[in-house]
């Protein structure tokens, strides 16, 4: 992999890279990735070109070598027209969850009233996005939840998983509908959603995903990691960041938020 260095967060061995298609495998996108080794960050900076190896395994992502080959100025083409995104009010524990209007993968109208005395798990994704820390990881955790739902009789029929797509020009209802009968999706259980672009970035900014996009290339999405979930009365119980969370704390907020 190729690409340019945007930002070095050796305190949790993290590198931000605008990278360049990798063929076969993923589109140019901006994206942040982990080192295992925290001394391949040293010396490297905003604004390096790098050349590096991508290691990729069914559960995790790393990369293996990083060598700084040059430098150069950072263009800032990942804002939108009117620059940054705005300062939004971000969801907090008790908030009720914004109304929105989207579509599921079989084309049926949802909004968050859909949800009424059950409790959720919403988090954001894109089924393009190869890297398997990121939405890849969301999903296998979600089905992790899914089966521990299954295995306990009195969580039938009150909770709900529910995962928004980011990325809605790609993923339309076909395109979710096929997704979830890939990855083993019940429909009584887990939700696919899409829509409005613009609504779903407003939506998902509300609970703290950030969604930037390359102008030139729309496929072109770095993002963040946030899953929330939500009480049967549609507040909101708490908000995870990131991916380290478990199935099993999952189903067990999920639990608590019923016992509201």
């Amino acid at each position: 992999m190729t690409g340019q260095i945007l930002d070095v967060r050796a305190d949790i061995r993290e590198v931000r890279i605008k990278h360049d298609p990798i063929p076969g495998f993923m589109d140019a996108m901006t994206m942040s990735f982990r080192v295992n080794d925290a001394r391949l960050l040293e010396g490297l900076g905003r604004g390096d070109l790098i050349t590096s190896t991508l290691a990729v395994t069914p559960s995790d992502s790393w990369l293996e070598t990083l060598e700084k080959t040059g430098t150069r100025p950072v263009v800032e083409e990942m804002e939108g027209p009117g620059g940054p995104p705005p300062v939004v009010d971000l969801l907090e524990p008790g908030d009720a969850v914004p109304t929105i209007a989207l579509i599921d993968q079989t084309g049926a109208a949802w909004t968050p009233e859909t949800l009424a005395r059950q409790a959720a798990a919403i988090t954001f994704f894109s089924t393009r996005c190869a890297l398997a820390d990121h939405c890849p990881k969301m999903t296998e955790r979600f089905k992790a939840v899914q089966a521990l739902l299954a295995s306990r009789r009195a969580l039938a029929g009150r909770v709900r998983l529910v995962m928004v797509s980011f990325d809605p020009e790609h993923d339309t209802a076909p395109v979710l509908e096929r997704h979830a009968a890939g990855v083993g999706a019940d429909p009584a259980v887990w939700t696919f959603l899409t829509g409005d672009r613009a609504a779903i970035e407003a939506f998902a900014a509300r609970f703290g995903v950030t969604v930037l996009r390359d102008p030139a290339d729309p496929s072109n999405i770095a993002h963040n990691l946030r899953t929330a979930v939500v009480a049967p009365d549609g507040t909101i119980r708490t908000i995870h960041s990131g991916s380290e969370w478990t199935p099993e704390a999952l189903v067990a907020d999920l639990e608590a938020a019923l016992a509201r």
